[in-house]
């Protein structure tokens, strides 16, 4: 019964978070809203296929622009008071 609960939800073949922009686009119908729709099924779509979900997908597109290695100093090389 719970083996099944971490998969991701779809609806059909498409990701549920796809759902939200279509349903944007069907309620105020107009060209811009429809082609927001079909932009927010191709981009969770496409990171669907690659398997991360929107926080992962996130995070790998800022790895990417900032790079793997981070500039900090430990807490205790801090100057604090300037």
């Amino acid at each position: 019964m719970w083996r099944a609960t971490a998969y991701p939800v779809r609806v059909f073949i498409l990701d549920a978070r796809s759902c939200f922009p279509i349903l944007i686009s069907v309620t105020h119908w107009s060209l811009t809203t429809l082609l927001i729709g079909i932009f927010g099924v191709v981009f969770f779509g496409t990171i669907s296929f690659f398997g991360l979900t929107l926080p992962a997908a996130i995070r790998s597109i800022r790895r990417f622009l900032i790079g793997p290695v981070r500039t900090a100093l430990p807490t205790w090389q801090r100057r604090r008071f300037s």
